[in-house]
């Protein structure tokens, strides 16, 4: 009898032990492991073409905060993913002009993810394109796009991001691959969204960007890298 007791309490030592070993080496969830500050190290287009160079004005950054709102230097970024390689290499002489981050004005948008482990997530980036602006209007003309769709902020998202970390959660990755959809959008004088058809949306530029993790604010990267 004392020998079964104790072997019971040994069994049930090891199952709590596997219990808290389990719960001390539990995942967190992506959407927690994406917080902060993360400056784009490498850019790679489908054809394996690095081009993170000509993405930095004078830094490629993104903070996404616990609320999912995204503050940015990703302008160029998103203009190159949305317009493609070909139209981006038109308008490149023009876009650090155009993108002024040292100014400290940023591109916003939010992130959008299930809880717990997930391997996609969406993402929403505006640019304005407002006459008189500096931000989206020039580009878009030289691009040869319509004064009819200037007169908009554009809410390009992206649905189906693939994405995930590596070097304990000190680098992330974000592929937009075959399985990432698009929609681009204004919005009304209240807030509604209506469909932008400024550009197809099943023309945007398939890429792999990976991101490491930094502890300063976004804004002193920007005044840094000035």
């Amino acid at each position: 009898m004392r020998t079964f007791k104790i072997i019971s309490a040994l069994l049930i030592l090891s199952v709590i032990g596997m219990s808290c070993d389990k719960l001390l080496h539990q995942e967190p969830p992506t959407k927690t492991s994406m917080e902060g500050v993360w400056e784009a190290t490498r850019v790679v287009t489908s054809e394996g073409q690095d081009i993170t160079n000509k993405l930095k004005f004078p830094i490629l950054a993104f903070h996404l905060s616990s609320d999912r709102t995204v503050i940015s230097t990703a302008g160029p970024l998103i203009m190159f993913i949305v317009y493609g390689n070909n139209k981006y290499s038109e308008i490149a002489s023009k876009v650090d002009q155009v993108f002024n981050y040292s100014t400290l004005s940023f591109n916003g948008g939010e992130f959008f993810i299930e809880g717990g482990q997930q391997s996609r997530f969406t993402l929403e980036m505006k640019l304005e394109g407002l006459p008189g602006q500096k931000a989206l209007t020039t580009l878009l003309e030289m691009i040869r796009i319509g004064n009819a769709y200037l007169d908009a902020i554009v809410y390009h998202k992206f649905i189906n991001v693939g994405i995930r970390f590596e070097d304990d959660y000190n680098t992330m990755i974000w592929d937009f691959d075959e399985n990432t959809t698009a929609v681009y959008n204004t919005k009304d004088s209240q807030g509604n969204y209506l469909l932008w058809n400024g550009w197809p949306t099943n023309t945007f530029q398939k890429c792999q960007i990976m991101f490491v993790k930094r502890a300063k604010d976004i804004r002193d990267l920007v005044r840094e890298n000035s």
